[in-house]
């Protein structure tokens, strides 16, 4: 029997190293034979593994061996692909179990890049180095050119970091750590053309500047402040505001009264359309966590979190922020509260395993990326024997649903600790593309079937009569995919493929679990999804 296929996805050349974890497999190499959509793969051994037999429960009395296959892929068509496993005890076969990706391709560039951010209008990635941008156009698969904005000097009068765009994409704003400026830039066009906001640093630190920023609807813009080498114990004033519709562009202290209570270094972003956006705090032992909404801008919805955050993403949808804190990751909801911590049961755990910063969530709410290495991260470039990946989990449950490894790892280094210093991955709107920042420069890999993931479901209640339309927002929607909410069927239409409208059926009043079924198989369910009233 087969229980976990880790990694379970890889080019569609082949040459990926697989383990498939389960029993029954004969405990000698020779003996197993492993097809991937029926072509033999390449198996290179075949082990006992009683130590993880207490990661399902099975003690010395259980008749079967835990056993793991290595195994070398065959080269495949892109898609999801069956498993099947034979020994001299039989066969077996996990339906569905690997997915060829469509591609994998990474482009060299020279510089260093920590961030990354996609800009679906123009189809553009923009990646962050020292003393400029770089603009690597999807549609032509090249770098177009670099965006200098002064002081276009090295360090410490140049450190860029985070970017966003105004929600309406007109502007792409950039930190600049080292110059304690903010860049407003026309997108358009590779040369430079904006203006230049003078921040300031922070007192009581050796070096202190502007690390993130968060792009409202309201035409302010947060400025995130960090400092470096301090003296003082928490980054008190470290949240301030832009006024975009100031001429020149006005910074100052975030207004809101609440921001006397948000001490320490702030971590930042805001959903696609600017409405909503999320801060999470550093303070030690713990700090808070807070709520923007263009609905009252005057004021923010706290939260004492009591966590030290290191990373912070936003669903496109706002519905959902993750947060990196004590080496976990949390989700929380648009109130600010936790709902899910998931931990990796025992056989999905990496050894050694280091978080990357720029944790992504589906646009949707459905789905965390999360990036990983294999092993500590460098002093300096290159790294050298170990992997980068990305776990993809469901937002709601914990599970993995996939494991990507990408073709070289990721850029960080050992002082890239947090999202102040780095974000190295992001996703389309889809959540099918991924846009990693590796060694060489930029990795894209392209994902032949999102995983289907439940997001978030309006309205959410509804007469328990029935006849209700839900718009549910999800990933990897399927046409043919079939909808049950508390066990009665529901009619379904598909918008696209992160989005479908259900017609409830006659329920039982109370809360109701939505299950999604694609025509592939592949199911994913919500628990108190909707209620019936």
């Amino acid at each position: 029997m087969v229980l976990r296929v880790l990694p379970d996805a890889g080019e569609p050349q082949g040459g990926d190293t697989v383990t498939v974890l389960g029993y029954g497999f004969g405990g000698a190499t020779g003996s197993v034979t492993v097809k991937i959509a029926g072509h033999t793969a390449s198996v290179q051994n075949v082990q006992a593994l009683s130590a993880f037999a207490s990661a399902f429960g099975l003690d010395s009395t259980y008749p079967f061996a835990l056993e793991r296959i290595t195994l070398t892929t065959p080269s495949g068509t892109p898609g999801k692909a069956d498993l099947t496993v034979q020994s001299p005890a039989g066969t077996t076969t996990a339906v569905k179990a690997f997915q060829y990706l469509t591609s994998s391709q990474t482009y060299p560039n020279p510089p260093l890049y920590k961030f990354v951010l996609y800009d679906q209008s123009r189809q553009h990635l923009y990646l962050s180095a020292t003393d400029h941008v770089d603009i690597f156009d999807l549609k032509a698969q090249a770098f177009l050119g670099a965006i200098e904005p002064p002081p276009n000097g090295p360090p410490p009068d140049a450190d860029q970091r985070g970017m966003a765009l105004t929600p309406d994409a007109t502007q792409l704003i950039v930190t600049d750590f080292g110059a304690q400026k903010v860049y407003l830039i026309n997108p358009d066009g590779s040369a430079y053309n904006g203006t230049v906001v003078p921040v300031g640093g922070v007192a009581g630190y050796a070096s202190s500047g502007p690390a993130r920023v968060a792009a409202t609807s309201a035409q302010t813009v947060f400025v995130g402040l960090a400092g470096q080498g301090g003296t003082t114990g928490s980054c008190n004033g470290c949240l301030g505001q832009l006024n975009l519709l100031s001429s020149p562009p006005a910074f100052q202290p975030a207004p809101q009264p609440e921001v006397s209570s948000l001490t320490g270094t702030p971590l930042l972003q805001a959903d696609a359309i600017g409405d909503v956006a999320y801060l999470a705090y550093d303070t030690s032992p713990g700090g808070p966590v807070a709520l923007w909404n263009a609905a009252t801008p005057d004021a923010f919805s706290l939260s004492t979190a009591n966590d030290t955050a290191t990373d912070l993403a936003t669903s496109g949808d706002g519905t959902i922020f993750a947060m990196r804190a004590a080496n976990a990751t949390e989700i929380r909801g648009a109130n600010l509260s936790l709902f899910s911590s998931p931990a990796a049961p025992e056989l999905e755990t990496i050894p050694n395993r280091v978080a990357v910063p720029g944790i992504a969530i589906h646009p949707s709410g459905a789905l965390t990326y999360e990036p990983f290495l294999t092993g500590a991260p460098p002093t300096a470039p290159p790294a050298t024997g170990i992997q980068g990946g990305v776990d993809i989990r469901d937002a709601h449950s914990g599970q993995l649903r996939l494991r990507v490894y990408m073709p070289e790892p990721f850029a960080m280094l050992n002082t890239d600790v947090d999202g102040l210093h780095g974000a190295f991955l992001t996703t389309d709107e889809n959540g099918q593309r991924l846009f990693a920042l590796t060694t060489s420069g930029l990795t894209i890999v392209q994902l032949a079937n999102v995983p289907l993931g439940i997001g978030s479901l309006s309205p959410s209640s509804g007469p328990a009569s029935g006849g209700t339309a839900v718009t549910v927002r999800g990933s990897g929607f399927q046409s043919g995919i079939t909808a049950t909410l508390g066990g009665k069927t529901a009619n379904v239409s598909v918008t696209d493929m992160n989005t479908l409208v259900l017609t409830t059926p006659a329920m039982t009043t109370g809360p109701q679990q939505l299950v999604l079924t694609n025509s592939d198989g592949e199911s994913a369910s919500l628990d108190l999804a909707f209620s019936a009233q």
